[in-house]
């Protein structure tokens, strides 16, 4: 369940996009939640701590719903505020560095975990991902196994991940099977630090 400061008011909207439905939900003018599946499986994750019930503005959201379709079609960079305050500093350092991965590429979870300074911690590296309250705009289905196998999903399992992957035209070896991964710190893949979402 998200967990949000008491007294939070929470709307939300949901958006037609190529993988089918998804819901985004907001709270004090910053996306807090997005995922796929049903109305009432969303609305379960996404009820505050504080007991408010979430309001659907799809009329008032509507310019934040362009931006999240922007992220699966690729059109514009998506400039929204992001509500991660009840994430641990090292969540928040991984979501930073997968924000940063480029469209239609990949990286390993070892690959993250080296570029945030934590290079042991690439199963710490998983389990974060695993947690991220924003997939598809922090983009989590870009990060594989070091093998290049797809690993899971929590946007919605690998065969969400690998439709995302494909919509990217991320390269692909082995059949697509698997994806080609760069070894860390490949010159070409040099993460940049100065982006920061919270």
């Amino acid at each position: 369940m998200l967990q949000l400061k008491q007294n939070a008011t929470i709307t939300y909207t949901g958006i037609e996009t190529p993988i089918g439905l998804v819901f985004a939900a907001f709270s004090r003018g910053a996306l807090c939640r997005i995922s796929s599946g049903t109305e009432t499986e969303f609305l379960k994750n996404i009820t505050p701590t504080a007991g408010e019930v979430p309001i659907r503005a799809d009329s008032i959201l509507n310019d934040y719903a362009r931006q999240i379709l922007a992220v699966f079609t690729g059109d514009t960079p998506v400039h929204l505020p992001l509500y991660l305050e009840t994430l641990t500093p090292f969540q928040q350092r991984v979501l930073n560095m997968t924000a940063q991965i480029p469209r239609g590429q990949v990286r390993s979870y070892g690959w993250i975990a080296q570029a945030i300074g934590s290079p042991n911690a690439h199963r710490a590296v998983g389990t974060a991902l695993a947690q991220n309250p924003l997939p598809f705009v922090i983009p989590c289905h870009r990060v594989v196994r070091a093998d290049g196998q797809l690993g899971s999903y929590s946007g919605g399992g690998t065969a969400v991940k690998a439709r995302l992957l494909g919509l990217e035209e991320a390269p692909v070896v082995q059949a697509a099977s698997k994806f080609m991964v760069p070894k860390p710190f490949d010159p070409i893949y040099q993460p940049k630090h100065d982006r920061c979402w919270v």
